[in-house]
């Protein structure tokens, strides 16, 4: 488990939001190329989490990972060359702002579908389970992937089957340009899916 005083949690926070606002102003020169999903104002989630992973733990984020990943040790300079497309990103250049990938730090990817980093998390903790690594998987999602039934069956799997997975729904009560109370039968995330085990739930 990782040590971190409140100075470097401090930090790690800050790095965040610094790197987001720069980012944010080259998308909108014209800098980078494709989409730019920031993740201004969630840093504590990412930052508290991380803070207590261990390196070989997996982390499976979504199309707003930018914080998840430098949260887990991904050097500012490594992400931002990936979103300016430069061979020194994290991807090589080739996967921009939705595809960060650095294996060697457990960032075990992003991605702009709605809900399959649940699922990856479920296989990461069921591939620790029988090879007895001890590592964690952890999942970052939004509220509104908890309409999509990977959301169902990978909480179901892995209470099941007791697996060390971390699910980090990260609650903005938005789901993309919807409240989500609009969309869901039972907007309280946690207590809608109680039944399947337990859920972290920070609210952004």
């Amino acid at each position: 488990m990782t040590q971190s005083s409140p100075l470097q949690l401090y930090r790690t926070m800050l790095t965040i939001r610094l790197v987001e606002e720069r980012l944010a102003k080259s998308h909108q020169r014209g800098l980078i190329p494709g989409a730019c999903h920031t993740y201004v104002g969630e840093e504590a989630i990412a930052t508290g989490v991380c803070a207590h992973l261990h390196e070989a733990d997996a982390v499976f984020s979504t199309h707003r990972g930018h914080g998840h990943a430098l949260a887990k040790g991904m050097e500012p300079r490594q992400l931002m060359a990936e979103l300016y497309g430069r061979e020194t990103g994290c991807s090589r250049g080739r996967g921009g702002s939705m595809h960060l990938f650095a294996p060697e730090i457990g960032m075990m990817g992003t991605s702009g579908i709605v809900g399959p980093c649940i699922l990856q998390a479920t296989g990461a903790g069921y591939s620790s389970l029988i090879m007895k690594t001890g590592n964690v998987g952890v999942a970052f999602f939004g509220d509104g992937a908890a309409n999509n039934g990977a959301f169902h069956e990978g909480l179901n799997m892995a209470t099941i089957w007791k697996l060390p997975v971390l699910f980090v729904c990260e609650n903005n009560q938005f789901a993309t340009e919807v409240p989500f109370s609009t969309v869901a039968g039972n907007p309280n995330v946690a207590s809608a899916r109680r039944r399947h085990g337990r859920l972290h739930l920070p609210h952004a």
